[in-house]
């Protein structure tokens, strides 16, 4: 590699630079990204690379920062229950309702968009159920929760709610659930029914298995199968929705 620089006043001159070696490269490379990255900066104009705060660090996204405020907005009252569904993460009933709408879409009849009122009543049941999973989760780990600080300032590892309130939710959050089921045809309330043995059971393959992940993509992406059903009213077309069960199993297990 040659370079040009002034030697004199006026004429330049082509030197050869010295060969770059593989270590001198890395510790080059190492030393800028540290400088660059991960200084504090003092600019009011924050860095692409720069935290502004310890939660910015968790690649928190405008969903969940609306969804905040919404809790916050809430009567104080109603905040704990909101937060002891999730209602301020929304991210796991996205996760949850992704799943339903696939499988809708594809259940559709070719050139025909899926229909919107079950895509509404989905995303109405996908965020109440992923409320009443995070509820059972709480109420089987509440005194583990109190002894890490992810958790420990949830609502009933924190004490902010007894497990009564918590029990009383749950009951709520189900009849809204089976209420949105019912708008359904009868082999979608079947299916839709047999869930619930995984949302309840989840918690234990946590503590038990060294497979929790994959109890949770059978859970969370259930939506495969009824969302099949409810479009066509029976499963006698298996292959599909399966083929789709299996594939979203397979994505949780990466994404978790």
């Amino acid at each position: 590699m040659l370079r040009l620089c002034r030697a004199c006043s006026s004429r330049l001159v082509l030197q050869p630079t010295p060969p770059i070696s593989p270590a001198s490269f890395y510790r080059g490379t190492s030393s800028f990204l540290h400088l660059k990255l991960f200084q504090p900066t003092t600019s009011r104009r924050r860095s692409v690379f720069q935290p502004a705060s310890p939660y910015d660090s968790q690649c928190r996204s405008a969903y969940t920062i609306s969804a905040q405020k919404l809790v916050s907005a809430a009567p104080l009252k109603w905040q704990p229950y909101l937060r002891l569904m999730r209602a301020d993460k929304p991210i796991g009933t996205w996760l949850l309702y992704w799943p339903c709408t696939w499988s809708i879409a594809m259940a559709s009849p070719p050139g025909v968009l899926p229909d919107p009122y079950l895509l509404a009543l989905f995303g109405v049941g996908a965020f109440l159920m992923r409320g009443a999973g995070c509820i059972v989760n709480d109420l089987w780990d509440k005194d583990f929760d109190r002894m890490v600080e992810r958790t420990k300032s949830r609502p009933l590892a924190s004490g902010e709610l007894r497990t009564r309130q918590a029990v009383a939710l749950l009951a709520g959050v189900l009849s809204g659930s089976l209420a949105v089921l019912l708008q359904l045809n009868w082999c979608s309330v079947a299916v839709g029914a047999a869930s619930l043995g995984l949302v309840a059971t989840y918690p234990l393959a946590k503590r038990y298995t060294y497979w929790p992940q994959f109890v949770l993509g059978l859970t969370f992406n259930w939506g495969c199968i009824l969302g099949w059903t409810a479009v066509h009213g029976d499963l006698s077309s298996w292959a599909v929705p399966a083929a789709l069960y299996f594939g979203a199993i397979n994505w949780t297990l990466i994404y978790d």
